[in-house]
């Protein structure tokens, strides 16, 4: 593997757009929490346009009077060329899954705010789309230096990419269950890309090594939250099919939920307890390295937090704080652990690190 250590000022363009990629990315969950929070997920029920056009509009009078079946109709058309696409591919079943789904001929009312948070949304995504396109790009000079650092970067770019791509599926589909889990999960794989060419690009933080069980434990955890995510979005979508408009108790909520709801509730106490055992060994054994114990309190911290954020959203009146809240710092958890397993998973500092670039 090559690293780059000294003349890490030669690729400074590369990191700076890996670094904004990531943020870009990043907020993509938060802006996709009030999307949610708000209902606005068929605030513009048209893509890539918003009721016909590039700039939606601000009243429903500068609409025609059939847009509720204008726009009902274009979307099972294309729905309609989805499904013989799943066909064609050979998902029969997803298809048939798609074609009953009780609620894609809904047809959905001009609402102004909730068309421009999901106008908001979709520019957020194209600002991201043009950001990964120019890091993509820088990435070329890294081919001779860090093959890999360009495969992952190459990789991350691809999944924005098929991201927006499903973001557009979802709209035409009616937000059906799966396809948006899959929206979720692709942003996530994106993000997971860019952070891994970007440490493989920057020189060890550690003046020593950790010990294999911390490291796999610090992975073990990280993995983890990534099943907790796909977990989480399954769970969202049980509570969009069975919970959302109804009101019910906080026992009946439960019980609609099911087993899903219940194992995820127990896998993040789990990953909680994990979080505190990786914070407690940091700080036992690194009292010198702060910023391991550091960032090792505050997902602690952040996980308590999500929890509690979590919990809310069978509580009436409280669900859209949850779900505002609840996937960013779903997001923030991965990306501080992440960041917590770069630090430990690279080799320690030596002194070929003062080499411009070297072989190891």
């Amino acid at each position: 593997m090559v690293r780059i250590s000294s003349s890490i000022d030669k690729y400074k363009k590369y990191l700076r757009l890996n670094k904004l990629s990531v943020f870009f990315i990043f907020m993509l969950f938060v802006l996709g929490g009030l999307v949610r929070a708000t209902g606005s997920g068929m605030g513009c029920p048209d893509w890539p346009k918003c009721f016909g056009s590039y700039i939606p509009p601000v009243s429903e009078e500068q609409l025609p009077d059939d847009y509720q079946s204008f726009f009902l109709n274009q979307r099972l058309e294309k729905t309609e060329r989805f499904v013989k696409l799943l066909e064609a591919i050979g998902m029969h079943d997803k298809a048939q899954e798609v074609k009953a789904y009780d609620q894609l001929a809904e047809a959905h009312e001009f609402n102004v705010a909730k068309a421009y948070t999901e106008y908001i949304n979709r520019l957020w995504g194209a600002a991201t789309g043009i950001v990964v396109l120019l890091c993509f790009i820088a990435s070329f000079r890294l081919i001779k230096v860090d093959l890999w650092s360009f495969v992952f970067t190459t990789l991350g770019f691809i999944g924005v990419v098929v991201n927006a791509l499903i973001g557009a599926v979802v709209v035409h589909a009616n937000l059906i269950g799966n396809i948006v889990t899959i929206h979720f999960v692709a942003a996530f794989a994106a993000l997971a890309f860019f952070l891994i060419a970007r440490f493989r690009m920057l020189p060890a933080a550690l003046d020593r090594d950790v010990h294999p069980g911390y490291k796999l434990l610090s992975l073990f955890i990280l993995l983890l939250i990534f099943a907790q995510v796909i977990a989480g979005a399954q769970v969202r979508e049980l509570y969009d099919q069975y919970i959302v408009g109804q009101e019910l108790t906080l026992d009946a909520s439960v019980e609609l939920l099911g087993v899903d709801f219940v194992v995820h509730r127990i896998f993040a106490l789990g990953t909680t307890l994990l979080f505190a055992l990786q914070f407690y060994l940091f700080f036992k054994n690194f009292k010198d390295v702060e910023k391991l114990s550091k960032y090792a309190l505050f997902i602690l911290i952040l996980s308590l937090v999500q929890i509690t954020f979590g919990s809310m959203v069978i509580t009436q009146h409280l669900e859209a704080i949850s779900k505002l809240f609840h996937i960013s710092i779903g997001a923030a958890l991965f990306l501080i652990q992440f960041y917590i397993c770069s630090l430990i998973l690279r080799r320690p500092k030596t002194i070929e690190s003062t080499d411009d670039i070297h072989t190891s």
